[in-house]
């Protein structure tokens, strides 16, 4: 018999769990997170000197391709799941992140400050920005 049945994921992001098919009726477009650009700078895509572990204890990892156009967004891994973001588009390239900020590359050229780009979120990424206190939600009708 049935003693727990989960539906949060299935009923906001609009797909089945299992194989992550979209479920007819429901809308996978229905959340979306905005980030705003708080810097943009044409940068190197490799930083100079020694490259150390982040706050979080991983190495990154960086590939050269010269100068590229580099923004970054307010919003980091206290707030949400930055593994589970997917850009509208694919003009916009997720490099990195931080505890207050993600780093992104632009292929379509300098981001204004002020710029808001938005995201598609998997289930993680979604549980964490809807209980982070630091996440603005807007509710449209």
């Amino acid at each position: 018999k049935v003693n727990h049945l989960r539906l949060g994921e299935s009923i906001f992001l609009g797909c089945e769990t299992l194989q992550r098919q979209p479920i007819e009726g429901l809308y996978p477009d229905a959340l979306t997170l905005i980030a705003e650009v708080i810097e943009s700078k044409i940068k190197p895509s490799v930083p100079s000197g020694e490259i150390c572990q982040d706050a979080f204890g991983t190495k990154p990892v960086f590939h050269n391709r010269g100068a590229i156009h580099h923004a970054i967004l307010g919003i980091g891994r206290q707030d949400v799941l930055v593994s589970g973001l997917i850009p509208l588009t694919n003009e916009v390239l997720i490099l990195g992140s931080s505890s207050d900020h993600i780093i992104v590359e632009s292929r379509r050229g300098r981001l204004r400050i002020g710029e808001e780009l938005r995201f598609h979120l998997n289930y993680g990424a979604l549980l964490a920005a809807m209980t982070s206190p630091y996440v603005k939600k807007v509710f449209l009708q």
